[in-house]
């Protein structure tokens, strides 16, 4: 039988644990022993837990009716969870990250229209967050009008590519502290489908008497949703409220004016510009209103409205002069051509610079001549918009030498006027996307 283990004569039996500690060993564990505990009292910021879909509220709708997908976040964890939330409509802004995206088609394979404007001038616009606290077991829910990225012009089967990331951040149970930076993104990515079926016209009424009845009470819940649907999926019923909306005084805003000359403006009857004509003329209203409702009469730019607008020169004050001549261009109508031409002599620098531009938004081969001549213009400020028209117009750019905006402009003109010797015969004038498409 095998007796006990032997070990050679100069080493020892292994040890469990060692005797005693060195000095330096028990600094370094009193060391981390200090940092745990300061670690310890800091906020936790414990992972989010949650559940994000998107759903259609019912699997079809009638042809005109608002199609609403509902977005909804569920905290399934222990801490309270914020994120950013603002009202659920389309941001101009395409690009912010939180914002749901939405891609729609057709049973075919066909996408509708995108009803969106584009942004005018490259500008993406901006939006206002506020934020909301989501303890656990809540459910959050947002409904979205996806009438806003699809005109829906007839019945068949869609499907609706629906995908958001959105920011969350976790709020401590002890000090109610926000962790600083989003713990989690909330991913909500479905694919969904609906049917719109044929409507008949008191089909269409029952449908949006409910938005009616809200619309005429602006301190209602359900209001803002009601002048969303109104605004962008505008009924003739609608028409006398939607005007009131856009011409109320400025202490009343508690919506948008913009937004409902725009629900006029797709509207889109007779009667429906005929009342964004009269805000224009208001002369009780605030000259953002007016202003707005004469870039809407240009961008529709109806022959019939163009005699108003002419007349509107000589009663409207001067910083809305400015907003008609700009406007007029968008007619491309020969009368409001030569009123523009006219306003190049005008003995004001501010009506020349708008005669300028509006003739820019004619995109003509014709205003180029024009719009080379007023690069000699003897006044500093008319001189750099005639060159930034030109620039607008044909694509080209000059480096602006330093002389031409003191008192020797010829610099720059010659290099217009050589350009244009060259590319008159062939040219063709770059045109812009429309901003609207009334």
């Amino acid at each position: 039988m095998a007796g006990p283990p032997r070990f050679p004569s100069n080493s020892q039996p292994p040890r469990r644990f060692a005797a005693k500690w060195s000095v330096s060993t028990r600094t370094r564990f009193l060391f981390l022993l200090v940092g745990f505990f300061a670690l310890w009292s800091r906020p936790a910021w414990a992972q989010a837990s949650y559940v994000a879909r998107f759903k259609m509220e019912k699997p079809s709708y009638l042809l005109s009716e608002p199609v609403f997908c509902q977005f909804t976040i569920r905290n399934t964890g222990t801490q309270t969870l914020l994120f950013s939330y603002r009202f659920p409509s389309r941001a101009a802004n395409r690009d912010l990250p939180q914002e749901p995206r939405f891609s729609i088609k057709e049973a075919g394979g066909r996408s509708p229209a995108d009803p969106a404007p584009h942004p005018c001038g490259g500008a993406k616009g901006s939006v206002v967050y506020g934020t909301v606290t989501l303890p656990p077991g809540r459910v959050h829910t947002e409904r979205w009008l996806l009438d806003q990225w699809a005109r829906f012009t007839r019945p068949g089967k869609y499907r609706v590519h629906a995908e958001r990331r959105l920011p969350l951040k976790t709020v401590n149970s002890t000090t109610n502290a926000v962790s600083p930076q989003p713990v989690a993104y909330a991913l909500a990515l479905d694919n969904l489908t609906f049917e719109i079926t044929p409507s008949t016209r008191a089909q269409r009424r029952d449908a949006f008497e409910p938005y009616a009845k809200l619309l005429a009470t602006p301190d209602a819940r359900g209001f803002a949703e009601a002048f969303l649907v109104a605004t962008t999926l505008p009924q003739s019923s609608f028409l006398d409220r939607l005007a009131q909306l856009a011409a109320a005084p400025e202490k009343e805003h508690r919506w948008d004016p913009d937004a409902a000359l725009e629900g006029l403006a797709r509207l889109g009857t007779r009667p429906a510009w005929e009342e964004i004509l009269a805000i224009a003329r208001n002369d009780k209203l605030d000259d953002a209103q007016r202003a707005y409702a004469i870039l809407l009469l240009g961008e529709r730019a109806d022959p019939r409205m163009l005699p108003a607008m002419v007349r509107m020169l000589s009663t409207v004050p001067a910083s809305l002069r400015d907003d008609v001549l700009r406007a007029l261009g968008f007619f491309h109508d020969p009368r409001a051509s030569q009123v523009l031409f006219d306003h190049l002599h005008s003995s004001k620098a501010s009506d020349r610079v708008n005669a300028i531009l509006g003739l820019r938004n004619l995109e003509t081969k014709d205003a180029v001549p024009a719009l080379l001549a007023m690069l000699d213009d003897p006044d500093e400020q008319v001189r750099p918009v005639a060159n930034f028209a030109l620039q607008g117009l044909t694509g080209e750019k000059f480096k602006t030498p330093a002389a031409s905006s003191g008192k020797e402009p010829g610099a720059l003109a010659k290099q217009w006027h050589d350009w244009w010797l060259k590319h008159e015969a062939s040219f063709e004038p770059v045109r812009q996307p429309a901003c609207h498409d009334w």
